[in-house]
């Protein structure tokens, strides 16, 4: 009678640990499709609101957005008393406006920002002891957010503005899907292991590789002037992308965060979903407009 309760047991155990392998293994995937599914709705709403959408409307949909992205900042910084985090929400509001009314200069700041954000990610985690102090972090949450939205806003009104955005989302979305799948069908050569161990070498190729297809299509459909500038500007935005991406996972492994929120289903938070656009788009402008 031991010998066959103990059989169950053994059974009961085994099977437990067989679907916990299954689920492991399969987490991935699952992930994936709520990425996917996520994706498939966002992406014509956010070109319908793009091309058909009443300029309020899109003021007002980016203004949430904007204050989303500062609400997961306070994690980031962090900042846990709520008379810290609504003062946080007023200073960057005031930085929002400011950006707007000295933009150009904002522009520079926030560019030469980007390129110290690359020499922390490349050094980390030695960087941490100049970069990890929660003031540092909030100093350039106040620069790079502000200058996030006033950068689109600036994309948007330009001549053919609507459709740079598209292509510049498009851009970037193809080179992190070609990234994920390169990386996970290929991936053997880890890119900054320390602070972001899924990506690969292979990986960032893949989506190099592809795109360069969307730019080659933008230069059809818009014909620049000077082609050279077109592809390596599409060059210098992807990697910049990247950078961006990985100067968000440091801010979350500093607070040892997986992710920044749990607003959009199968990526996290906002600043998730657009880290590499918040790295991305006042480069592509600057390179537009230089």
């Amino acid at each position: 009678m031991t010998g066959s309760v103990g059989i169950r047991v053994q059974k009961v155990t085994g099977l437990a640990e067989i679907v916990e392998l299954y689920t492991l293994n399969n987490k991935g995937d699952i992930m994936f499709f709520q990425r996917l599914i996520t994706t498939l709705i966002l992406v014509p709403l956010v070109l319908w609101l793009i091309f058909y959408g009443n300029q309020w409307l899109l003021a007002g949909i980016v203004l949430l957005v904007f204050l989303a992205a500062c609400r997961e900042c306070w994690q980031l910084i962090p900042l846990n008393h709520w008379s810290l985090q609504a003062g946080f929400i007023v200073i960057m509001l005031a930085g929002l406006w400011a950006c707007g009314a000295f933009f150009d200069y904002w522009l520079d700041i926030g560019l030469i920002i980007w390129c110290l954000n690359v020499l922390a990610i490349l050094s980390f985690p030695g960087s941490q002891k100049y970069w990890g102090y929660p003031a540092v972090v909030a100093m350039v949450c106040f620069l790079l957010l502000p200058l996030f939205v006033q950068s689109l806003i600036h994309l948007y009104h330009l001549p053919n503005g609507k459709g740079q955005l598209v292509y510049l989302l498009f851009l970037i979305w193809v080179s992190d899907t070609g990234a994920y799948l390169s990386g996970k069908l290929m991936g053997k050569h880890k890119l900054i292991p320390q602070v972001s161990p899924g990506k690969s070498w292979e990986g960032v190729i893949g989506g190099i590789i592809l795109s360069m297809l969307i730019a080659w299509i933008g230069y059809s459909y818009f014909k620049p002037v000077a082609a050279v500038h077109w592809f390596v500007l599409a060059l210098c935005t992807i990697i910049i992308a990247i950078f961006g991406d990985l100067f968000i996972s440091i801010l979350k492994r500093r607070c040892h965060l997986k992710d920044t929120g749990a607003l959009i289903p199968g990526h996290g938070g906002i600043l998730d979903r657009l880290d590499s656009l918040i790295a991305a788009l006042p480069l592509f402008y600057f390179g537009l407009t230089w």
